[in-house]
Protein backbone atom coordinates (compact mmCIF):
# COMPACT_ATOMS: atom_id res chain seq x y z
CA UNK A 1 0.00 0.00 0.00
CA UNK A 2 2.92 2.13 0.74
CA UNK A 3 4.40 1.91 -2.50
CA UNK A 4 1.41 2.67 -4.18
CA UNK A 5 0.77 5.54 -2.53
CA UNK A 6 4.42 6.49 -3.48
CA UNK A 7 4.12 5.91 -7.10
CA UNK A 8 0.31 8.34 -6.95
CA UNK A 9 2.45 10.73 -5.18
CA UNK A 10 5.48 10.57 -7.05
CA UNK A 11 3.13 10.88 -10.50
CA UNK A 12 1.60 14.09 -9.21
CA UNK A 13 4.45 15.58 -8.33
CA UNK A 14 6.32 14.97 -11.61
CA UNK A 15 2.87 16.74 -13.21
CA UNK A 16 3.25 19.50 -11.33
CA UNK A 17 7.06 20.14 -11.95
CA UNK A 18 7.13 21.00 -15.16
CA UNK A 19 10.35 22.51 -17.08
CA UNK A 20 11.20 22.72 -13.04
CA UNK A 21 14.21 24.86 -11.72
CA UNK A 22 17.40 23.41 -9.87
CA UNK A 23 15.83 23.93 -6.22
CA UNK A 24 12.55 22.17 -7.53
CA UNK A 25 14.21 19.28 -9.21
CA UNK A 26 16.75 19.03 -6.05
CA UNK A 27 13.33 18.68 -3.92
CA UNK A 28 11.47 16.11 -5.76
CA UNK A 29 14.42 13.78 -5.93
CA UNK A 30 15.05 14.28 -2.25
CA UNK A 31 11.32 13.64 -1.04
CA UNK A 32 11.31 11.06 -3.55
CA UNK A 33 15.02 9.33 -2.37
CA UNK A 34 13.47 10.02 1.62
CA UNK A 35 10.09 8.55 0.97
CA UNK A 36 11.13 5.68 -0.69
CA UNK A 37 14.09 4.64 1.85
CA UNK A 38 11.69 5.08 4.04
CA UNK A 39 9.29 2.64 2.97
CA UNK A 40 11.99 0.17 1.32
CA UNK A 41 11.23 -3.22 3.36
CA UNK A 42 15.00 -3.93 3.83
CA UNK A 43 16.92 -2.72 6.84
CA UNK A 44 20.70 -2.94 5.57
CA UNK A 45 20.14 -0.38 3.66
CA UNK A 46 22.30 -1.85 0.43
CA UNK A 47 20.19 0.75 -1.36
CA UNK A 48 20.15 -0.53 -5.05
CA UNK A 49 16.56 -0.74 -5.46
CA UNK A 50 16.51 2.97 -4.44
CA UNK A 51 19.46 3.67 -6.76
CA UNK A 52 17.80 2.33 -9.90
CA UNK A 53 14.57 4.26 -9.10
CA UNK A 54 16.51 7.41 -8.90
CA UNK A 55 18.53 6.59 -11.96
CA UNK A 56 14.72 6.28 -13.88
CA UNK A 57 13.63 9.27 -12.40
CA UNK A 58 16.41 11.02 -13.03
CA UNK A 59 15.98 10.03 -16.85
CA UNK A 60 12.31 11.11 -16.44
CA UNK A 61 13.18 14.29 -15.84
CA UNK A 62 15.39 15.05 -18.40
CA UNK A 63 18.63 15.04 -16.74
CA UNK A 64 22.13 13.59 -17.72
CA UNK A 65 23.27 10.47 -15.67
CA UNK A 66 24.36 11.52 -12.29
CA UNK A 67 25.73 9.57 -9.39
CA UNK A 68 22.96 8.63 -7.02
CA UNK A 69 25.86 7.68 -4.11
CA UNK A 70 28.85 8.69 -3.04
CA UNK A 71 30.84 5.89 -1.60
CA UNK A 72 33.02 8.16 0.33
CA UNK A 73 32.44 7.29 4.28
CA UNK A 74 32.25 10.51 5.31
CA UNK A 75 29.59 11.25 2.09
CA UNK A 76 27.69 7.73 3.69
CA UNK A 77 27.60 9.49 6.84
CA UNK A 78 26.05 12.78 5.36
CA UNK A 79 23.74 11.00 3.77
CA UNK A 80 22.74 8.69 6.64
CA UNK A 81 22.11 12.03 8.36
CA UNK A 82 20.45 13.78 5.93
CA UNK A 83 18.00 10.87 5.78
CA UNK A 84 17.49 10.58 9.41
CA UNK A 85 16.70 14.57 9.52
CA UNK A 86 14.05 14.07 7.24
CA UNK A 87 12.45 11.48 9.06
CA UNK A 88 12.03 14.24 11.50
CA UNK A 89 10.50 16.39 8.86
CA UNK A 90 13.21 18.45 7.55
CA UNK A 91 14.16 17.66 3.49
CA UNK A 92 16.86 20.92 4.06
CA UNK A 93 19.85 18.92 4.27
CA UNK A 94 18.67 15.89 1.77
CA UNK A 95 17.75 18.76 -0.65
CA UNK A 96 21.39 20.30 -0.03
CA UNK A 97 22.86 16.85 -1.01
CA UNK A 98 21.04 16.36 -4.44
CA UNK A 99 21.50 20.15 -5.49
CA UNK A 100 25.28 19.35 -5.34
CA UNK A 101 25.02 16.44 -7.52
CA UNK A 102 22.91 18.01 -10.33
CA UNK A 103 24.97 21.01 -9.89
CA UNK A 104 28.45 19.00 -10.20
CA UNK A 105 26.64 17.25 -13.16
CA UNK A 106 25.89 20.26 -15.45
Amino acid sequence: MLVRLFCDDLAERLRHLGAGTLGGIADLLAWADWRFQWIHPFMDFNWRIGRILLVALIHRIGLPPLDTVQPAPDARRQYLHALQAADDGNLGPLKDIWTHRIAETL
